[in-house]
């Protein structure tokens, strides 16, 4: 199943049902790639303080691939508002 992600809050809910999908606790995939439980947790509930680096290799760890795409037609030509998070 594909997931569309717009904001870096919808992030790390896609990745805690990944996570848990494999059957895996925060702490078994932390040791998979090199973190600590409280790393992994942080990285669910507060995405936004993940360097890309980091997302990728969490990625991997759940067999997941990040895909950057264009909307799709319809959307592309409806005007919107971008979201906007604080820096």
């Amino acid at each position: 199943m594909a997931d569309t992600i717009r904001t870096s809050g919808q992030i790390g809910p896609v990745l805690k049902r990944l996570r848990k999908n494999k059957g895996w606790s925060q702490l078994e995939l932390g040791r998979c790639i090199g973190l600590s439980q409280e790393r992994v947790s942080v990285i669910e509930n507060h995405p936004e303080r993940i360097a890309i680096d980091q997302l990728l290799t969490v990625l991997m760890a759940l067999h997941a691939e990040l895909r950057i795409q264009p909307r799709d037609t319809l959307e592309a030509d409806a005007p919107a508002a971008i979201p906007r998070e604080p820096w």
